[in-house]
């Protein structure tokens, strides 16, 4: 028992809690910013990717596999099996594209203004 509480403690520590709150950020870009402000930071995350092989919260939190992912670690846990290499693929270079598509179209085509910045 004192294993699990162990090992949750140092699944869900502050680093996760940082991580979360800016995935769900990022996923809520589209409402809350504009679309150049969301680009602005795709590109950051692209950089990052490039240079750090992987995100640097990640690489904090899990160490330096170039494949892990928050994303493919709590799936795990929860006990969903994924393609490691393919998820990090979709979470790192396609997921932050289609954020940026959903801003444009919100915002330039429909008309939807941000509500923060």
């Amino acid at each position: 028992m004192a294993i699990i509480f162990m090992r949750l403690q140092s699944d869900f520590g502050l680093i996760f809690y940082v991580h979360l709150v800016l995935i769900l950020i990022a996923y809520s870009s589209p409402f809350l910013f504009r679309w150049q402000l969301i680009l602005l930071g795709i590109l950051f995350l692209y950089i990052q990717q490039i240079i750090f092989q992987g995100c640097l919260l990640t690489h904090a939190q899990f160490g330096k596999d170039p494949h892990m992912t928050f994303y493919y670690k709590y799936l795990t846990i929860l006990g969903i099996k994924v393609n490691k290499k393919k998820l990090k693929f979709l979470m790192a270079w396609i997921m932050p594209f289609l954020v940026f598509l959903v801003s444009l179209l919100l915002q330039k085509i429909i008309g939807i203004k941000p509500l923060l910045f």
